[in-house]
């Protein structure tokens, strides 16, 4: 006989230990019937795991249990999407309120700050927008400080060297600059804009395609960690990479909204950032203080929200973002 084949119980030829060696049998029976039993029950519960969600392009979602907040049911986002957790069932249907369910809609407002009026119409406006405030202009701080108390965002609109001719106003930054005069005029513009939690570039075509140039002008106040919008004024652009190589929130315009400045164009841009915004989750619209983009604003805006369009500021948006977005190498581990 093999040695894994050799009997539990060896057979002898006296009644007693026959009969100690049957219920030693039957003991073993009965402890692998009830072992056998009490690892399905335990399986079960094990196997109890939340489905993971996907968001805002591999994205991963994962709950932590009630007793890790102190009570409160919460949402994180994984670090990495090895991390799961088996929650308790009473939390699988919980979802936390930050966690967006319609496209949300970030509209900025640049040149602001030339004309007062159309400033103060911009601030009135119906919605979350976000105001880029000249530096150079007059009244710069005046709507920095309106704009911050009405709840907007105010971003400093830095002027930045363009391709061609066009004069991007006095202060402007150029490829050509030193370092330190580079640096001096970031400061000088942010000093202007007493209340912005960031910038974006005013023209600069030229400027924002030079690597260089970006990262000396940002890393004059990356101490700061403000949030910088590409304007995007050129396919170019390495504006929003080296902003977020510096460790920014870095976020790029999708749509322009007034280069043709007529209703009818004015509205065909809105809506094509609504439905930016509902295939993707979200979308960023420039347009300018223009009585005609004003007026669309303000008529579009109310039916826009009644269709389920959230409007939130930039700061608002490159938050949400981040709660929502993992690199996409670590959906793999999905697979």
């Amino acid at each position: 006989m093999k040695p894994d084949q050799r009997p539990l119980i060896r057979s002898t030829s006296s009644a007693v230990p026959a009969l100690a060696g049957a219920l030693v049998a039957f003991a073993y029976l009965v402890g692998a019937v009830v072992f056998s039993l009490a690892s399905q029950s335990g399986e079960a519960d094990a196997g109890v795991v939340e489905p993971v969600i996907a968001v805002a392009d591999a994205a991963v979602v994962i709950r932590e249990p009630a007793h890790a907040q102190g009570g409160a049911k919460s949402v994180r986002t994984s670090e990495t999407a090895r991390t799961r957790m088996a929650p308790a069932s009473s939390d699988i249907d919980t979802v936390d309120a930050f966690l967006p369910t319609g496209p949300r809609l970030a509209i900025v407002i640049d040149d602001v700050g030339l004309d007062l009026a159309a400033a103060r119409r911009v601030i009135a406006l119906d919605a979350g927008v976000s105001i880029a405030v000249l530096p150079y202009a007059a009244a710069a701080a005046t709507v920095s400080s309106e704009a911050s108390a009405a709840g907007h965002d105010v971003l400093l609109h830095m002027p930045m060297e363009p391709v061609g001719l066009a004069d991007p106003g006095p202060n402007a930054l150029r490829v050509g600059m030193s370092d330190s005069d580079l640096q001096a005029r970031v400061r000088w513009a942010m000093s202007r804009v007493p209340e912005a939690v960031g910038l974006n570039n005013h023209m600069g075509s030229r400027f924002t395609a030079d690597p260089r140039a970006m990262r000396v002008a940002l890393s004059a106040v990356a101490d700061r960690q403000p949030l910088f919008l590409d304007s995007l004024t050129t396919g170019e652009s390495r504006g929003q990479a080296v902003a977020a190589g510096l460790g920014l929130n870095a976020l790029q315009r999708d749509i322009f909204l007034d280069h043709v400045q007529t209703p009818a164009e004015v509205t065909a841009r809105l809506d094509e950032a609504e439905a930016l915004a509902r295939s993707r989750g979200w979308a960023i619209a420039i347009g300018h203080p223009h009585d005609t983009t004003l007026d669309v604003l303000e008529a579009w805006i109310a039916g826009a929200r009644e269709r389920g369009v959230e409007f939130v500021t930039v700061t608002t948006l490159s938050g949400q973002i981040a709660r929502t977005a993992t690199p996409t190498a670590d959906a793999s581990a999905l697979q």
